[in-house]
């Protein structure tokens, strides 16, 4: 059958050549065709092609285009590590005399009291949370050293980020927490019950006490509000009130996301030095409701060691109206100096913390007395269970 022999399963996921983390959105794409996809928000993708072809070429706005061989009529994965290119945005110029993302983000605005979670009496859910610290620019010298064995020996992942493309890091600590997060307004109180936890990393003898800081609401970033604190500075949001004396902003496309026909706008600080976000929004055409983010903060912005920190999030409506995170993910790389014994190079380390939220519930708030106990450590959370991980 000529026609099936034409049909060709690609899979894969596209990934940060640096870091590891996964790039959401990223165009796949056939060159030449209108054929492709983007990935989710872990990274992945998957699609049919139809007819014949020869390469797929990933993509994305601030990394280098990647294309690699394709071998038409059979299923193949094929994975992408692309660099980045940091300076891409903020070289952006608008010429035109009127900027259509104005009458966007003024309507965002206008709707945000609507899609804000602070509106909502009350809200609750299932949060998974894992967190890596990891070291990376490690020189030959430093990896031979004694303790660098002993975290081989402990973490079987080394070269866990390491591809193709990718730079080797050498994960310290790695810990993963199930926890059930309540929240309620007026007066606002709130409380998390942590489930089950794992913790891995060089000198964790007793995970107890590190359980009580790595639930979900440990690194909870809300845009909504006109500024969020980061590292005890205060950043303008993208969709502050006064976002117009902060940002540059551009139209570059419209997608669907899932079921929501978003604008694709990018954001720029319109000065070096401002505590404003450079990057990416999508807000839907519909309720002109934030669907996605991915943002980041340069060494521009002079946060002590901090080289550069990357916000992302994936936010779903709720049956009230107002939009929760069901995805965040958040990127700290802190620069330190040679004195740690990693030779005449600058040595790194990443912060990494991912959350994915489910079965959502809002708008039935718990009596007073349910929230004393703001953290609730469950008899049996250290319990080690594999197939509670696979399955969580």
């Amino acid at each position: 059958m000529p026609v099936l022999a034409q049909q060709t399963p690609v899979s894969g996921k596209v990934t940060d050549a640096r870091s590891g983390d996964p790039i959401p959105l990223a165009n796949v794409i056939v060159p030449g065709t209108s054929q492709g996809t983007i990935t989710d928000f872990l990274g992945y993708y998957s699609f049919t092609i139809e007819g014949p072809a020869d390469s797929l070429v990933a993509s994305y706005i601030g990394y280098t285009t990647k294309a690699k061989a394709l071998a038409t009529g059979s299923s193949q994965t094929l994975n992408f590590q692309l660099q980045e290119q940091v300076e891409f945005l903020e070289e952006l110029v608008f010429v035109a005399e009127e900027n259509p993302a104005f009458a966007i983000l003024d309507q965002v605005v206008t709707h945000k009291a609507k899609h804000d979670k602070n509106s909502l009496s009350a809200y609750e859910y299932e949060s998974y949370t894992k967190i890596e610290i990891a070291l990376d620019n490690l020189s030959d010298r430093f990896r031979e050293r004694k303790i660098v064995q002993k975290v081989k020996k402990v973490i079987d992942s080394v070269d866990q980020i390491a591809g193709e493309d990718g730079q080797a890091i050498l994960p310290v600590f790695i810990s993963e927490s199930l926890s059930d997060f309540h929240y309620r307004n007026q007066p606002e109180l709130e409380k998390e019950r942590i489930k089950r936890t794992k913790i891995t990393g060089v000198g964790v003898q007793d995970g107890t006490l590190i359980s009580q800081f790595i639930g979900s609401s440990f690194q909870e970033y809300n845009f909504y509000d006109n500024w969020l604190t980061i590292w005890n500075k205060k950043f303008v949001s993208p969709i502050a009130d006064g976002w117009r004396g902060y940002y540059q902003v551009f139209l570059m496309d419209s997608l669907w996301l899932d079921d929501h026909f978003c604008y694709r706008i990018e954001v720029v600080p319109k000065r070096d030095g401002d505590l404003a976000f450079n990057g990416t929004i999508w807000v839907t055409k519909k309720e002109y409701a934030l669907k996605q983010l991915d943002l980041y903060i340069n060494k521009k912005t002079n946060l002590n060691f901090i080289e550069r920190m990357k916000l992302q999030q994936e936010l779903e409506p709720t049956a009230a109206g107002p939009w929760l995170p069901a995805h965040s993910r958040i990127l700290t790389d802190f620069q330190l100096l040679g004195e740690f014994g990693l030779g005449n190079k600058t040595a790194g380390i990443f912060a990494k913390f991912f959350t994915s939220n489910r079965d959502i519930v809002v708008n039935e708030p718990r009596e007073r007395r349910f929230y004393d106990l703001t953290l609730d450590l469950a008899e049996d959370a250290t319990q080690q269970d594999e197939e509670f991980w696979k399955l969580n």
